[in-house]
């Protein structure tokens, strides 16, 4: 799970920043202010070519911790689950 959801992240964040940088922009004009300010959260990052290739890192990053704690909550989610149903059936086998 922490390897599959931080290689999705990681690619939605760099096929972001490649659609804006694929796009015609007239001269002078900002590319992608929006998404740019992910510069302020992620150090290195910026909408180039080379920022692609951070924001590639740091999705994989967010993702994987991302994903090890849905991970975490979903099994602990299913032990409790299961030793409630454990102890439900050992109250009815009396």
């Amino acid at each position: 799970m922490t390897v599959a959801a931080g290689v999705l992240c990681s690619i939605l964040l760099f096929l972001a920043t490649a659609v804006l940088l694929l796009q015609n922009v007239p001269e002078g004009y900002p590319v992608g202010p929006h998404l740019a300010t992910l510069g302020d959260y992620l150090p290195g990052y910026e909408v180039t070519w080379r920022g692609s290739l951070y924001g590639a890192l740091y999705g994989f990053l967010i993702g994987a911790i991302g994903g090890f704690v849905t991970a975490v909550y979903w099994n602990l989610t299913h032990y409790i689950a299961l030793g409630v149903m454990l102890i439900s059936s050992a109250e009815l086998a009396d």
